[in-house]
């Protein structure tokens, strides 16, 4: 018996380069240009996989040609894989879209017969006209998909329109729409309701993030739980932040149990990657609802400054310059690009609110007295 021809799909190589701005995280997208499908949109730099090349490799061939900036295998990211249909033609294709957050040079549009257009762009204010299928790959980014379905009907638009037809984006089984990052082994979906919001503020001492998290409690009003590290750990607990402590499952214990009863969570402190990062991923991807991660990046002479501008003498006895040098980590940054960065020049009023706006508390009630 003759076997049946195995069903292939092309595959696609999407860049995501992503940096802090001062509207939020910003990507990079060039506007499509010439006689090539959806000319006129903006899309992410991207192209076919070619024979005897892997994804990583296409990528950065991607990058360089399309933009002239150099990257590194080690600073590519694997971060949404999509599978799409498009509206035009009945052949689907696979996705694969990768982050990168440093690299060499300055982009520039370096094919102007395909492109004539390029520039950077918050996640949260992407440009119209875009791709549908690029549309799918961002808004499962930004929902902390690992992998989405994508299919379009035969006349739907080839460019993403916000309700509209083939806007649609459906997560595969097990994937829901906010549950932060996927981990291998863990159970996804088990904490708190696809209303309940996750936030979580870290950041060296004197970084602002215990004013942050107030911050957000106080705009928000009741229901609201704010899980402190330094009042688990040393209050609580009275215990030293070594790897392994107590206070890191009681952590993670008061907020799972906050966002079962109801609750939103801010999680806030220190919380050094290589001591709380494997329980704070763990919260994340069992979290239902939108879950969103910050980090406070203060260079050292700014949190040295902000500590001498205390006013409680205990405070400046027990902690010294010396302690705070000696604990200072730069961009201790959570593992998978999970997290915003949010600069110094950032007013505390200023990135309050922007958390508000990024998990959607603005438009959410607070509970009744």
């Amino acid at each position: 018996m003759t076997a049946p021809q195995r069903h292939t799909l092309p595959v696609d190589v999407h860049l995501l380069l992503r940096r802090d701005g001062d509207r939020g995280p910003e990507v990079l997208l060039s506007r499509r240009a010439g006689p090539v499908y959806a000319t006129g949109m903006w899309h992410l730099p991207s192209g076919h996989l070619e024979a005897d090349e892997d994804f990583v490799e296409a990528v950065i061939r991607e990058a360089r040609e399309e933009t002239g900036i150099l990257i590194d295998t080690a600073d590519v990211r694997a971060a949404v894989t999509v599978h799409h249909r498009p509206p035009r033609g009945s052949s689907s294709r696979i996705g694969v879209f990768f982050e990168v957050r440093r690299w060499s040079g300055r982009p520039r549009v370096t094919e102007p017969d395909r492109c004539d257009g390029m520039g950077w762009y918050a996640l949260n204010a992407l440009p119209a006209p875009m791709v549908a299928y690029c549309r799918a790959g961002l808004d499962a980014y930004r929902a902390g998909l690992p992998a989405a379905v994508h299919f379009q009907r035969p006349g739907d638009p080839v460019e993403h329109r916000d309700g509209g037809p083939g806007a649609g984006l459906e997560p595969g089984p097990g994937l829901e729409p906010g549950a932060g990052p996927r981990r291998t082994g863990i159970p996804r979906g088990t904490v708190g309701s696809a209303e309940t919001r996750l936030v979580v503020v870290r950041g060296n001492s004197a970084s602002g993030k215990s004013s942050v998290a107030t911050g957000i409690r106080d705009r928000f009003g009741r229901g609201m739980a704010l899980v402190g590290q330094d009042n688990l750990r040393r209050i609580v607990l009275r215990e030293r932040d070594v790897p392994g402590g107590a206070n890191i499952g009681l952590i993670d214990t008061v907020a799972r149990h906050a966002l079962d009863a109801g609750y939103h969570v801010v999680v806030e402190g220190i919380l050094y990657a290589d001591r709380y990062g494997d329980m704070l991923l763990g919260l994340l991807g069992d979290h239902r609802g939108v879950s969103r991660c910050y980090y406070l990046d203060v260079p050292i002479e700014e949190t040295l400054a902000r500590h001498a501008s205390k006013t409680d003498p205990g405070l400046l006895a027990r902690v010294t310059h010396r302690e705070l040098r000696a604990w200072y980590r730069e961009r201790d940054l959570l593992p998978g690009g999970v997290e915003t960065v949010v600069g110094a020049h950032s007013a505390l009023a200023e990135t309050v609110g922007r958390i508000m706006r990024d998990t959607g508390l603005t438009e959410l009630p607070a509970r009744p007295d």
